[in-house]
C-alpha cells in the first residue's frame, strides 16, 4: 500500500482584549443582550465613517513581535467584499495588501526536538455578527443575528501549509494561544469565540513535491478537535487516492459525536473578495517608537519554558505541556523548587496530582488559590522530615486552599502531626499483633500483604497519625517475640 503524508496550514481569528470595537466607540461585551452594543458605524450606516482603534493595532503589533515577525513600517486597510447577513456594510474592513508583520514563527517540540513552523502573517480586521441557528429561542429553518460581535478587533494569526501531522498541528496552537494570553492580547477562551480555528489540510504521496488537493475543516471548538479532525481527513483522503479517485477542494465540518467530517460546501475555485484599499482610513505610519512601546515586558517563548523542563526537571514532554502551559504553573515550580531542599520530582508529583485535584474540585485556576510556591515546599518538607505523612500533608493542603493558614499552623490546629514516638507505636503495634493472629499467620506464611491489617489497626487508633514506616519495622520486631 502507497503511503501518504499530509499538509497542514492553519489559520487562527483572535479577538482581542479591548475595551471597544476597531473602529468606533462601541464597548466589547461577551454574553450582553443581544444588539445592544452597535452604533451606525459598526452597523454600517450611510455616511458612518471608521476611526482605527489605537490599542488594537498595539496588541497585533505586540503578537507579531512576540512571533518574531518582520514588522510592516505602514498601517494599511482593504476592504473585502462579499455578501452574508452578518455583515451589514457588504464589505469587511481588513488588511490584504499589507499586513503587521510577517514571516514570523511558532515552535514546537516533540520527543524528535523542537522545530520552527512558520507564519506568513499577523494582520488586523473587524468580526463579523454572530448568526444564531440552533437555540431553543430560533424558530425551525430561521437564523438570528446578534450585532454586538460586529466590529470587534480580530487579529488574523496565518501559518503557511507546513505542519508535518495532527499532533503537531495541536502543539503549534497549545504554544500560539499561551503566547498570545502571556502577552496580554487576548483572553484566548475557545468557549467564547475569542481563539477560532480554521483549518486546511492535504496528502500526497510520500516522496513526492507536489501538494494534494486542500480541505478546509471548520467547527472545531477545542484543541483536541482539531487533532481527531485532521486525523480522521489524513484517513479518508488516503482512502479516496488509495481507491483512484480524487480528493475535491471543499469545505467540510467536524461532528464531535460522530467523530468524522462532513460536507458543508463544495468550492469550486477561490473566491473573488475584490480588495481595494479603504478609502475611510488614510495609511498611517508605524514608528519606531510605538513598536518599542508594544514590545515592552514581553514574556519568554513558551517553548523556551518546555526545552527548561525537559533538560533540567526530568519530565516527559506531556508533563512539560502541562506545566509550561497550565495557567501560573511554570513560575510556581520555579519558586517552589526554590524554597524547598529536596527531590525537586516530589514539587512536580504534587503540582501534577494533588494540587491539580484540589484545584478542580473547587473550580479555581492556581494563580486565584491561596496556596503560594512556599506553602508547598513547607507541606513537602514536614513529610520529608516525618511530621505528617503522606494522608496528613493532603489533609493540609486542602486546608490550605481554603485560607486554613500556614501549613505548620494548620498541622498543630487539627493535630496531624505525626506519631513518630517508638515507645508509644510498639505498644499499639503488640496490640494489633495480638488482635489480628490470622494476619500474623499469613505474614509469617509469605503474604506480605497481611501486614495491612496489622497497620490498619494502628492508624485507626492513632487517629490515622502514625508513621507509617516506623509502624512497618516495629511489626516486623513485635513478631520476632510472639510466639
Amino acid at each position: 500500500m502507497v503511503a501518504y503524508v499530509p499538509t497542514i496550514g492553519l489559520e487562527v481569528h483572535v479577538q482581542l482584549k479591548t475595551r471597544t470595537k476597531c473602529f468606533c466607540s462601541c464597548p466589547v461585551v461577551f454574553g450582553a443582550e443581544p444588539n445592544t452594543a452597535t452604533c451606525p458605524v459598526c452597523l454600517g450606516h450611510p455616511g458612518s465613517l471608521p476611526v482605527l482603534n489605537r490599542e488594537a493595532y498595539r496588541l497585533t503589533l505586540r503578537t507579531a513581535l512576540a512571533l518574531g515577525c518582520r514588522i510592516e513600517e505602514r498601517a494599511v486597510f482593504d476592504r473585502k467584499h462579499y455578501f452574508y447577513p452578518d455583515l451589514p456594510k457588504g464589505f469587511q474592513i481588513s488588511q490584504h495588501f499589507t499586513a503587521v508583520g510577517y514571516d514570523g514563527h511558532v515552535t514546537v517540540w516533540s520527543e524528535d526536538g523542537f522545530r520552527d513552523i512558520p507564519v506568513e502573517r499577523v494582520h488586523l480586521e473587524e468580526d463579523t455578527a454572530k448568526a444564531i441557528h440552533e437555540e431553543a429561542f430560533v424558530p425551525p429553518g430561521k437564523t438570528y443575528l446578534d450585532f454586538n460581535r460586529c466590529g470587534v478587533p480580530l487579529m488574523e494569526v496565518v501559518g503557511y501549509p507546513a505542519i508535518a501531522n495532527p499532533a503537531e498541528a495541536r502543539r503549534y496552537l497549545v504554544a500560539l494561544r499561551a503566547t498570545l494570553v502571556e502577552t496580554g492580547v487576548s483572553d484566548c477562551d475557545l468557549e467564547k469565540g475569542s481563539f477560532r480555528i480554521d483549518t486546511n489540510i492535504s496528502v500526497r504521496q510520500e516522496g513526492t513535491e507536489e501538494f494534494g488537493t486542500p480541505v478546509e475543516v471548520k467547527n472545531l471548538n477545542s484543541f483536541r478537535s482539531v487533532e481527531r479532525a485532521l486525523g480522521y481527513e489524513l484517513e479518508r483522503q488516503s482512502a479516496v487516492l488509495e481507491g483512484g479517485g480524487e480528493v475535491a477542494r471543499e469545505t467540510r465540518h467536524w461532528d464531535e459525536r460522530a467523530e468524522e467530517t462532513y460536507v458543508s460546501r463544495t468550492k469550486e475555485e477561490r473566491a473573488d473578495y475584490r480588495y481595494f484599499p479603504e478609502p475611510d482610513l488614510p495609511p498611517l505610519a508605524v514608528t519606531e517608537e510605538f513598536i518599542d512601546e508594544a514590545g515592552v515586558d514581553l514574556p519568554s517563548a513558551p517553548a523556551d519554558r518546555v526545552k527548561d523542563l525537559l533538560v533540567n526537571y526530568e519530565v516527559n514532554v506531556a508533563e512539560a505541556e502541562t506545566l509550561a502551559f497550565a495557567e501560573g504553573y511554570y513560575s510556581f515550580l520555579k519558586a517552589a523548587v526554590e524554597r524547598y531542599a529536596g527531590d525537586r520530582r516530589k514539587v512536580i508529583n504534587w503540582l501534577l496530582g494533588d494540587v491539580t485535584r484540589e484545584l478542580k474540585e473547587r473550580n479555581v485556576e492556581l494563580p486565584d488559590s491561596k496556596l503560594e510556591p512556599r506553602a508547598l515546599a513547607e507541606i513537602l518538607t514536614l513529610l520529608d522530615d516525618g511530621k505528617v505523612n503522606t494522608p496528613g500533608a493532603r489533609e493540609i493542603l486542602a486546608a490550605v486552599l481554603d485560607g486554613a493558614g500556614a501549613p505548620t499552623d494548620v498541622m498543630r490546629k487539627k493535630g496531624l502531626e505525626q506519631v513518630s514516638d517508638a515507645g508509644e507505636l510498639e505498644e499499639i503495634v503488640r496490640r494489633a499483633v495480638e488482635a489480628n493472629p490470622k494476619a500474623v499467620a499469613d505474614i509469617r506464611g509469605g503474604k506480605e500483604k497481611a501486614k495491612g491489617a496489622i497497620v490498619g489497626f494502628v492508624m485507626k487508633e492513632t487517629g490515622g497519625r502514625a508513621n507509617p514506616k516506623l509502624v512497618g519495622e516495629l511489626i516486623d520486631t513485635v513478631m520476632l517475640d510472639v510466639d
